[in-house]
């Protein structure tokens, strides 16, 4: 499911379907996937097709497969940056722009620091912020990459690197044209982002090379009376 929605009528075609080609039993994850389970190995393909026919692609490109959102600031008060619709045209913008792109990407969204979006394990993570242009404080956000979990996990390294929600489309974009040309054979994501300098891939993100700039400044120590 594209950022973890589904409509109602989505998920009553769903359960449908889980009767008819399975056992009925539906289940959800935290990667905001819905799995259909115990359907027999000939059903499959025909499942596929009519899961496909409501709108719950199967078979969808790695920018869709990947793609995780939060809330954002449509329904949680502590984000920073709107994510669920962002997150949808980010995976189109991608699509139209790398159509043959086939390398697994984990691709997540947070609309703030909390990681509710879980971009610490995303191949690349993107964590909402604000940048002030002219007089209006418009949604930002600010890079992440290498995150994995399962047997070769790790934390995405923050690169230092941020620019506008307009803008992160070309950004991704130029970061992995980068990899399409550089990647030795075999190479996927994870290794090509983990042989290069923080430097490096913020320069291949930016198109040029640029000074980092801070995650979060801190704001000091809690006024004293204020902690618990």
């Amino acid at each position: 499911m594209l950022r973890g929605r589904i409509t109602a009528e989505q998920m009553r075609n769903a359960a449908d379907l889980a009767d008819r080609f399975a056992n009925g039993e539906l289940r959800t994850t935290n990667m905001q996937n819905l799995l259909v389970v115990n359907v027999p190995q000939l059903h499959a393909e025909s499942l596929a097709k009519e899961l496909d026919a409501i709108g719950l692609r199967v078979g969808g490109s790695p920018f869709w497969r990947g793609a995780v959102a939060c809330s954002g600031t449509e329904f949680c008060k502590l984000a920073i940056t709107e994510t669920k619709s962002f997150s949808r045209w980010l995976v189109e913008e991608l699509e139209e722009r790398l159509p043959g792109f086939e390398q697994h990407l984990k691709l997540h969204v947070t609309g703030c620091p909390n990681s509710c979006g879980q971009h610490w394990i995303a191949d690349i993570g993107i964590e909402g912020k604000k940048l002030k242009v002219g007089d209006r404080m418009l949604d930002a956000y600010y890079f992440c990459l290498g995150g994995a979990v399962g047997l070769h996990q790790s934390i995405a390294r923050p690169l230092g690197y941020r620019c506008l929600a307009t803008e992160v489309p070309d950004a991704i974009e130029r970061l992995l044209r980068r990899y399409l040309i550089e990647a030795s054979s075999g190479e996927n994501l994870r290794q090509f982002f983990a042989r290069h300098s923080d430097a490096e891939l913020r320069a291949f993100l930016a198109g040029e090379i640029v000074e980092p700039v801070p995650r979060d400044l801190s704001p000091g120590r809690v006024p004293h009376g204020i902690e618990g």
